[in-house]
């Protein structure tokens, strides 16, 4: 049943990062590997094996759509034409206006298609996907479950879209969120990104119990993300 959900890869120029999430994995999910398809690479966007291919990458993008910054500055240098830097970036901020006008709330999700002078690229990638995880560049460690909400979003979005569309999206690229000028963890970065996946492979399989939720249900899924951000004095009273 998780078909739909397309092949994930994470691109990590820290290799703490790779391994951060590889331990996440282990805590909170060993069963990942049976349901999903994660491939983590240790590199940058403009270091990537020309070989890596990929259908749609993931923006951690403000909520303005601004790709001149970070992960999104690599992508816009990455995908646009070394004459018009701004290109992808215009029509982002154009599909945002029309289903936001203008401004897409932190720990949304919007999938952009490439314009179509840019969809001719060496990695075959058509789509963009718009996560913002902040308002604006600013540290977001106050918001305390953005990357859990964020990968939800993104998740629905691709599972969506692949539930209705022919022209699938097989395979995505992203990088750790909200994990550089927002200054998330590494730990909370890559526990929530495995509990979001978790959840929603168990919302997908698990129809009965998601569509019709009862509080101690809901109870039981709150109280394990909140354990990616509460200190361990805090857990360890949650337990007892």
């Amino acid at each position: 049943m998780t078909a739909n959900i397309p092949e994930i890869i994470l691109l990590c120029q820290d290799a703490d990062f790779i391994t951060a999430f590889q331990t996440a994995q282990e805590e909170h999910w060993p069963g990942l590997p049976s349901k999903l398809t994660i491939t983590p690479i240790h590199s940058r966007l403009n270091r990537l094996d020309p070989s890596v291919t990929f259908d749609l990458i993931v923006s951690p993008a403000n909520s303005y759509g601004r790709l001149d910054g970070g992960f999104d500055d690599a992508i816009s240098l990455a995908f646009s034409p070394c004459d018009d830097y701004g290109a992808l970036m215009r029509a982002v901020q154009l599909n945002l206006y029309e289903k936001w006008r203008g401004f897409a709330p932190p720990g949304t999700c919007t999938l952009v298609p490439f314009p179509a002078p840019l969809e001719q690229n060496p990695r075959h990638c058509a789509w963009v996907a718009i996560c913002p995880t902040m308002r604006e560049p600013m540290d977001v460690v106050w918001d305390r479950e953005v990357v859990y909400e964020s990968i939800w979003s993104l998740l629905c979005q691709v599972e969506g879209h692949n539930r209705v569309s022919e022209e699938k999206i097989n395979r995505l690229l992203m990088a750790p969120m909200a994990a550089g000028i927002g200054k998330v963890s590494k730990e909370r970065w890559s526990a929530q990104m495995v509990l979001a996946m978790k959840h929603f492979v168990d919302a997908v399989e698990r129809p009965e119990r998601w569509s019709r939720m009862q509080w101690h249900e809901i109870m039981k899924d709150c109280d394990e993300v909140a354990t990616t951000w509460k200190t361990k004095e805090q857990n360890s009273l949650s337990r007892s």
